[in-house]
């Protein structure tokens, strides 16, 4: 039988944790600079469909702010800010899943450089992706994305593509929760500034209450090397390991 459900607890499509513009929110020490990375995201799920044959459908909106911050002793001086948001249509059949999105991102300079010899770009864009998911079982999922910039400033290429995976040792019980490892490798290529690579690792461990939920708390090292995510430094290398608490709703 058919049924609508309106604002339901989770979105159907699960996050994609490995990547690091997937809304989400976190904080991240970087070991080998002196930066920090904070980041608040959320997705909302305004309707869930379930046609009555096997499938399910939802709609509904995300929006995500990523900014970078120094360090002078006891001030956190900000050095740049992305903001992402946008709508989605996904489906779910059995471990497939797919989400088609519509994303706005802009990029900002960060008030403590305003006024000093790095120069701000005009950065705003907007694109259509589609990511693709299979839970081959219940320790491990593979993932792609590809989309691409319909809209772009500055003027670029537009194709992106980026594939990656989760994968889970089986948990244990925690201080009456569960506990887990986790790793997770996202490999996203940009035609943009004359083709990048960029690659993400984590690391770490997962605590939740329950096996089945997705809320949890996540520590783990991370590790980056390709050109930096944030749209005002995309031209420029970046690589580094840091320190990273997540906070998955």
């Amino acid at each position: 039988m058919a049924a609508l459900e309106f604002l339901p607890a989770e979105p159907l499509f699960a996050p994609l944790i490995g990547d690091p513009r997937e809304p989400h929110t976190s904080v991240t020490a970087y070991t080998n600079h002196n930066l920090f990375e904070g980041a608040v995201g959320a997705t909302m799920e305004m309707v869930r469909y379930n046609p009555g044959d096997g499938t399910q459908w939802g709609w509904g909106f995300f929006g995500a702010g990523y900014i970078l911050l120094s360090e002078y002793g006891a001030t956190f001086p900000m050095q740049a800010g992305d903001w992402f948001a946008g709508t989605y249509v996904s489906e779910k059949t059995g471990p497939y899943s797919f989400r088609m999105e519509f994303e706005h991102q802009s990029a900002h300079l960060g008030d403590s450089l305003q006024g000093s010899s790095v120069s701000p770009i005009f950065y705003s864009r907007e694109n259509l992706n589609l990511s693709l998911s299979d839970d081959l079982t219940e320790e491990l999922r593979l993932y792609a994305n590809l989309g691409f910039w319909e809209n772009i400033a500055p003027p670029d290429k537009l194709f992106f593509v980026s594939v990656g995976l989760e994968a889970y040792t089986p948990s244990l019980d925690f201080l009456g929760a569960r506990l887990r490892g986790y790793g997770t490798y996202n490999l996203k290529h940009k035609d943009e500034a004359g083709g990048v690579n960029n690659q993400t690792l984590q690391l770490g461990f997962q605590w939740k209450g329950h096996d089945g939920d997705r809320a949890s708390l996540r520590l783990a090292a991370v590790y980056y090397n390709g050109n930096a995510e944030f749209g005002q430094f995309y031209l420029q290398r970046d690589e580094h390991w840091g320190l990273a608490v997540y906070f998955d709703p």
